[in-house]
């Protein structure tokens, strides 16, 4: 529930602030304090002996101090506008209170704190989408304004108190617990646990020695972490670990576009940026609490609907969340619904897709387990899962009731002890590869906390012992986009004078299938061929399904690609070829799917172009080709309209290559071009423009095929004559 926790030094609304609308208002007090809420949200008095839950995912007041035994629901997550006050705790610094996510708009859901000396109390407001609300009762004008001057104030300061932590609290009359063996960082727990919203008091965690648990599931934090943890401090783990509980730190961060609970969502086109943030933030949480390096952490994702955009964006979210844990030297976890979360992440398996190191299942089935039927036995096999077998009930042992989710464990736990507690800037920068399904590479370059870099230097090359520079851009670029099929990476990061001010470790791309350009081109009764290439792949073989909607249109089998890439065919039913022709010139739309034998996978886009042709056609044949020169890959060389078109040629060389390509008919040029450049080990498109006297021919060709000779020409450094490659082909207009 770690949102953003900033001191806003405001005063609070008199009566008299919101006068206008005192008919939708009324006015709560407390110690001095008074301010206009809602009419409709209730207000909850928390005196002595009071169980009520201080929970920020509903409108409420809270006024007291919250009691360490709260009658909180299992889970509750989501962030709005809601108010607790309490009287102030003069030693615990809460002037002073900082958050990782002290940057969150309003509209991603933020937490405020605010002293107030002359009624001897401290406020804590948060906010969602209607931060009006607590504007007006805090008497602020802006709180992003005031959030952002604290955000400033409080980067001083790493090791701080967590949010909600520096409320008064009752003191916990019981504080004994029966030693036991400690936990150690991320040590593996096989056995039961359960999960609360707010961790329990010293009096029930003792109690509950007599429990068949040992091990409990702790919200650190997170921008929709509901719960107030009154009871969650370092003095807490630190007894409650050595007492022999096993912790499972959890961090509620954003969730799916597609999410049920209507917490805040994550940026379809930011995910990767947000992950990284919020594994700093839970990192900062987590150190708070005294759980050093060397500890998972897991990152709560509710349940959510599955879809295209729904699916991406969570996957790139959790993958940047797992490496920079990983590069801060935490473990990764994930905790999900069997439905959404995990069956996402089991559906990237094998797609060089960066996993976490622990999956916790939701699924309610009862079953004390850690099998799970949409899970293969294979997938986090090495004591890495956690299932939620029971949602929320209540258990009461030693007199202790609390409201639980009950688990299965076979996976890391954390505690305090030999992991070193760090800071959250790296000792060098990281690099996520990201292959995509059309042939580029996502680079994600990242160096936490390091400040003062101003570019990103790309290196790359088919030895990690001889990689170049390939390309550079501004550090602001959160990801680097490139053609480029190099099998190793590395970034290193520059200042403004172009001092390289550290490198990353060299990181191999993952293995992946590709397919390249956004058409595939159909004869009027034959089959359907799209370029395609596998990366650090030995014996490629694949499928390819070409659907539209959820109808499947084509399947293929058992096709080979050769190494370098090649075309993939398909064959499509009589149906299917009158669709296609049906669609005119701008072809039909599918959504085409290639899998490799060894579980890669890539689903693109891809337009189903027509073309007509009649009798054999010219000969096609490959006329030279020389070392290290581009490799023409096509026999068939498709012209928009008689006009543009292009060559599919493969790079296959360690640096890009560069080429001119030339379409003649006996001796007449008929098409003209420029220098264009594909990537190392890439496949791509060399285009050119027919001229009129080529357009002409053309399109007067005999069944609308015209023999050529394509040819591509490489300059060679040193040589007055460079490296070519040529065939013999059909031009063939669609």
């Amino acid at each position: 529930m770690a949102v953003a926790l900033v001191c806003l030094l405001a005063v609070l609304a008199l009566p008299g602030h919101a006068a206008a609308s005192s008919r939708a208002t009324k006015l709560v007090r407390y110690h001095g304090w008074s301010a206009r809420v809602p009419r409709s949200w209730p207000v909850f008095r928390l005196g002595p002996g009071s169980h009520t839950c201080v929970r920020f995912n509903r409108h409420a007041v809270y006024l007291g101090r919250p009691s360490r035994a709260e009658d909180c629901p299992a889970h509750a997550a989501g962030r709005t506008e809601a108010i607790l006050v309490a009287p102030a705790a003069h030693d615990s610094g809460a002037d002073a209170l900082s958050g990782g996510e002290a940057s969150l708009t309003p509209a991603q859901g933020s937490i405020a704190q605010v002293r107030r000396p002359s009624a001897d109390v401290l406020v804590t407001a948060t906010w969602a989408r209607h931060p009006s609300s607590v504007r007006s009762a805090l008497g602020v004008r802006s709180v992003t304004a005031a959030a952002r001057a604290d955000a400033r104030a409080d980067a001083r300061s790493l090791h701080r108190l967590a949010p909600l932590r520096a409320v008064g609290v009752d003191a916990d009359a019981t504080t004994t617990t029966t030693p036991s063996t400690p936990a150690t960082p991320g040590e593996v727990y096989t056995g039961l646990g359960f999960d609360a919203c707010s961790a329990p008091s010293a009096t029930a965690m003792n109690n509950w020695m007599a429990s068949p648990f040992r091990a409990i599931g702790v919200y650190i934090g997170g921008p929709e972490m509901a719960c107030a943890q009154t009871n969650l401090t370092p003095a807490w783990v630190s007894a409650e670990t050595t007492a022999g509980w096993h912790l499972i730190p959890i961090y509620v961060g954003l969730q799916s576009p597609s999410n049920g609970c209507g917490c805040a969502a994550i940026s379809t086109t930011n995910a990767a940026a947000q992950g990284a943030a919020a594994a700093q933030s839970a990192v900062e949480e987590a150190q708070v609490l005294g759980l050093g390096a060397g500890n998972p952490i897991y990152e709560d994702m509710e349940n959510y609907t599955r879809g295209t955009v729904a699916s991406q964006t969570v996957l790139a979210y959790l993958q940047a969340w797992t490496q920079e844990l990983h590069a801060l030297g935490y473990l990764s976890g994930v905790y999900s619904s069997e439905l959404s979360g995990v069956e996402d992440l089991v559906a990237a398996q094998g797609t060089g897709y960066v996993e976490p190191d622990e999956l916790w299942i939701a699924n309610w089935n009862n079953q004390q387990s850690t099998t799970d039927a949409k899970v293969p036995a294979t997938d986090w096999a090495s004591n890495q899962r956690l299932h939620q077998y029971l949602g929320g009930h209540t258990d009461n042992y030693g007199g202790s009731s609390i409201n639980v989710d009950s688990d299965d464990i076979d996976a890391a736990t954390a505690a305090p002890g030999s992991g070193a507690l760090t800071t959250t800037v790296a000792a060098a920068p990281s690099i996520a590869i990201r292959p995509q399904g059309d042939g580029t590479v996502q680079l994600v370059p990242s160096w936490s906390g390091e400040t003062g870099i101003t570019r990103w230097q790309i290196l790359a090359g088919n030895s990690p012992t001889a990689l170049t520079p390939q390309l550079a851009q501004p550090a602001s670029h959160r990801s680097i986009v490139t053609r480029n099929g190099d099998a190793y990476f590395q970034v290193q990061g520059l200042n403004a004078a172009g001092q390289v001010m550290g490198s990353s470790g060299v990181t191999a791309t993952p293995a992946h299938v590709a397919m390249f350009g956004h058409s595939a081109f159909v004869p009027a009764d034959g089959p359907g061929g799209l370029p395609v290439e596998c990366f650090a792949i030995n014996g490629c073989r694949i499928s390819t399904t070409v659907r539209l909607g959820k109808k499947v249109l084509a399947r293929a089998r058992g096709a080979r690609v050769a190494a370098g890439g090649g075309i993939d065919h398909f064959s499509l039913s009589p149906a299917v070829h009158r669709m296609v022709a049906n669609a005119g010139n701008r072809g039909l739309s599918t959504t085409v799917t290639v899998r490799t034998t060894t579980g890669r996978s890539a689903t693109e886009v891809i337009r189903l172009v027509r073309f007509t042709t009649s009798g054999a056609g010219p000969r096609r044949r490959a006329l030279s080709r020389s070392a290290g020169s581009m490799r023409i890959l096509g026999a068939t060389e498709f012209v928009s309209h008689g006009w543009t078109g292009g060559v599919l040629v493969a790079c296959p060389q360690a640096t890009p290559c560069t080429a001119t390509p030339t379409v003649r008919v006996g001796r007449h040029t008929v098409a003209v071009s420029h220098a264009q450049t594909i990537g190392p080990q890439e496949i791509g498109y060399l285009s050119f423009q027919m001229t009129g006297a080529g357009h002409r021919l053309l399109m007067g060709a005999t069944g609308n095929q015209l023999g050529a000779t394509v040819t591509v020409s490489s300059p060679t450094e040193g040589l007055a004559v460079g490296a070519t490659a040529s065939a013999a082909v059909s031009l063939d207009a669609f």
